[in-house]
């Protein structure tokens, strides 16, 4: 039942369906949570080399099915949201992070329009201190 939600997306955006996109896609689902490659790596139940799970992020980030993110930490994180399109707000102290339903996204017509992109993706994190690091 999952697996066709995962074909369904990837040919949406106008790629090829594939048994490791969709293996990916499932395991970022699932955890619910941003992950790195060597997090999704050790989750992933079929063999599958880094090089190839890079390859695949790549191409699902650059087509808008999953959200990447480093939140300032120097590795990517990535995140499947399928139809809850959220960020994230993170303490820059002890590193806890959010989630916040709120997005950036009201003006992506009007400046597709005044520049002539189209929008397939974007980031947007806050940074500050959580409520446990200012008392």
């Amino acid at each position: 039942m999952m697996v066709s939600m995962y074909k369904n997306i990837i040919k949406e955006k106008g790629l090829s369906v594939t048994d490791k996109r969709i293996s990916i896609l499932e395991t970022l689902h699932l955890k619910n949570e941003p992950m790195t490659i060597e997090m999704i790596r050790s989750e992933i139940n079929a063999s599958m080399d880094t090089s190839t799970i890079y390859r695949s992020l790549k191409k699902m980030v650059d087509h808008g099915i999953i959200y990447q993110t480093d939140f300032r930490e120097g590795m990517s994180y990535f995140e499947f949201q399928g139809d809850h399109h959220h960020h994230h707000i993170v303490c820059t102290h002890c590193k806890s992070r959010e989630s916040i339903d709120m997005c950036v996204n009201n003006d992506f017509l009007k400046i597709q329009k005044e520049t002539g992109y189209t929008i397939t993706n974007h980031i947007f994190e806050l940074f500050g201190l959580c409520k446990n690091c200012t008392s």
